[in-house]
């Protein structure tokens, strides 16, 4: 998993700056790539499964991803762990 900062553009047109993600890369057969990730947010964002989200990283490369789950955590009330999967190639 490679940590990178990211702007983060969401449908609903609030979008996220600054917001550290970690994203893993596979490659699958001929070619083709999968890759995925995690980042932390406010809990008051109110990201939902299935969210599309296009995101851009500091060194480039931008994609279009899914939320794919959250996970919030009673003990830390104020954020929510954020799963996405990637669509298409990150670019």
């Amino acid at each position: 998993m490679a940590s990178h900062i990211a702007h983060i553009e969401r449908t609903n047109r609030q979008a996220l700056d600054k917001i550290e993600v970690t994203v893993t890369v596979q490659e699958l057969s001929s070619g083709r790539h999968s890759w995925n990730g995690e980042f932390v947010s406010r809990s008051a964002d109110g990201f939902l499964p299935s969210e599309q989200l296009r995101l851009t990283l500091d060194n480039g490369p931008k994609g279009t991803a899914k939320v794919s789950r959250t996970h919030f955590d009673s003990r830390s009330p104020l954020t929510t762990r954020v799963e996405f999967a990637g669509s298409g190639q990150l670019a």
